[in-house]
C-alpha cells in the first residue's frame, strides 16, 4: 500500500530479509535521532509497537504518551496491525460514510 516502513535494527533486518523495504529508527534509549523525533516531526501515521524486554517496555510507554499527544493510531500485536492494514487497504478509494444503526439491523 506504498507506506513508508521505519523499524528498529531487529524489526529491521526481519523485514529486510523478507524483501520489504524500510528505514532504520533508533529506540528511545539508543539516542537521537530515535522515533519519537519522527513522531515530533509528522513523519509517523501508524505506529505498530510490540514490545519484548524491560528496555523496550520503558520505551514503549513514552511511545504511548506520544500518540495519544499526536493523535496517531496504535497497535501492539501482529494480528491488531494485520486487522488494521486489512480495514485500510478495503477503504482504499471508498468513500467512508455514515449511516445509521437501523441499516445494519434490518433487512436491506
Amino acid at each position: 500500500m506504498n507506506f513508508t516502513i521505519f523499524a528498529t535494527s531487529g524489526t529491521a533486518v526481519f523485514l529486510q530479509e523478507a524483501g520489504i523495504k524500510c528505514h532504520h529508527v533508533n529506540k528511545i534509549s539508543q539516542g537521537r535521532p530515535h522515533i519519537l523525533d519522527k513522531i515530533q516531526d509528522g513523519k509517523i501515521s501508524w505506529i505498530i509497537n510490540t514490545s519484548l524486554g524491560k528496555r523496550t517496555t520503558e520505551d514503549s510507554y513514552t511511545i504511548r504518551r506520544a500518540v495519544i499527544d499526536f493523535h496517531i493510531p496504535y497497535t501492539t500485536t501482529v494480528s491488531g496491525a494485520a486487522a488494521l492494514a486489512m480495514g485500510i487497504q478495503e477503504l482504499a478509494g471508498n468513500e467512508l460514510g455514515v449511516n445509521p444503526v437501523q441499516y445494519f439491523t434490518r433487512p436491506r
